[in-house]
């Protein structure tokens, strides 16, 4: 008759022999030297320190000019003009009007009074428009002018001609005293230092 004991050792010895053997999985399997292995028994591969170097700068440039294209943009639009508080409410000075200062006959000495010589052209149809506008100078202290009539009596713009530069300045006070904007420089006429050729336009 047997006794129980050792049976009961010899089954404990057995089932400790089975638990003492892992489990098989897919990975005890694979080739020892293959490259691919489990993720809990692979070794953990460290990127050269010149990668991240470089990731780091690439990273921080973007990031700068990202940041630089937002700001030229947020200052195109904030860029205007601050109005000065200080003028408002105040009435502008206007600016002055320039003075031009003319020829006055009555500075002049006698000699130099009887050399200045104008010559009145009558350009229109109208006879008695030259004694009007002779009259327009005298009273202004300008010299009796020669009258004359033009070889064109269909003038339409009167003008104001002088011969020599340095008479520029007494053409432009004859036509500042008689109205006439066109002043001209032309040897065209000989005679007189200034020529007045009245057109239809001064006929009034």
């Amino acid at each position: 008759m047997s006794l129980g004991i050792p049976q009961t050792c010899a089954a404990v010895e057995s089932e400790n022999h089975h638990v003492s053997k892992y489990a098989q999985d897919r990975f005890d399997d694979r080739d020892s030297s293959s490259v691919q292995r489990g993720a809990h028994r692979t070794t953990v591969r460290r990127s050269p320190w010149w990668v991240k170097v470089v990731t780091v700068v690439a990273s921080t440039s973007a990031v700068i000019v990202v940041a630089l294209a937002g700001i030229t943009v947020i200052d195109a639009r904030l860029n205007f003009e601050i109005p000065d508080f200080a003028t408002i409410g105040q009435t502008p000075t206007p600016t002055p009007t320039p003075t031009i200062e003319l020829f006055d006959p009555t500075k002049l000495t006698e000699k130099q009074f009887k050399a200045i010589t104008i010559t009145i052209l009558n350009g229109t149809t109208s006879p008695t428009l030259p004694t009007d506008v002779a009259s327009l100078l005298t009273t202004q202290n300008w010299p009796q002018p020669i009258l004359a009539d033009s070889s064109d009596n269909t003038v339409k713009e009167s003008v104001i001609v002088y011969r020599y530069p340095a008479d520029e300045f007494m053409a432009t006070s004859i036509a500042a005293a008689l109205g006439i904007e066109n002043i001209q420089q032309s040897g065209a006429y000989r005679g007189a230092r200034v020529y007045v050729l009245l057109g239809s336009d001064f006929v009034k």
